[in-house]
């Protein structure tokens, strides 16, 4: 899965979803409000992604393996305990792996957060922090959400690409 497609697929289905409300608030029909409202439509969606966008491209040029960990902020009071208790692990392959991978930490409530509802994109009632993938040269490996995960785990699919590279 390619996160540039992921991405673009995310942003169109939310412009659809934001042209049938738009069409129903305003008592017209999807195809006129595509015509009437479309430098509008664009520049909303353009405004809501611009973040995530720039954080994609960021992802898509590193030439290494990445680690994704996205979590909530450390600073806040409610801690995500599963957050807290998969550090260790991504802790263990900071120092196993030094700068042969690319850690990437995402904070889910900054604007750069709308990167868990592109990966995860399965329809869920509660979607759970925290969020970890590998990620190569652009293309989402494998990821995981709302558990902790061994580091043992991390390093089969990291270890898979770095000996590709």
């Amino acid at each position: 899965m390619n996160l540039t497609d992921l991405l673009t697929a995310h942003k169109e289905s939310f412009k659809e979803k934001f042209i049938e409300a738009l069409a129903k608030k305003n008592s017209m029909t999807a195809d006129e409000v595509r015509v009437d409202f479309k430098s509008f439509i664009e520049q909303f969606a353009g405004e809501k992604y611009n973040e995530v966008s720039q954080v994609v491209k960021r992802i898509n040029e590193i030439e290494i393996p990445v680690f994704l960990n996205i979590r909530r902020d450390r600073m806040r009071e409610d801690k995500c305990k599963i957050c807290e208790g998969n550090e260790p692990n991504i802790l263990e392959i900071k120092e196993k792996y030094g700068n042969r991978i690319e850690i990437f930490e995402v904070i889910e409530d900054r604007p750069e957060g709308l990167l868990y509802q592109i990966i995860f994109y399965e329809e869920a009632e509660e979607k759970k922090l925290p969020l970890t993938a590998i990620i190569n040269r652009g293309e989402l490996i494998k990821f995981w959400a709302g558990k902790t995960v061994d580091a043992a785990v991390y390093e089969r699919y990291i270890n898979k690409y770095l000996a590709k590279s």
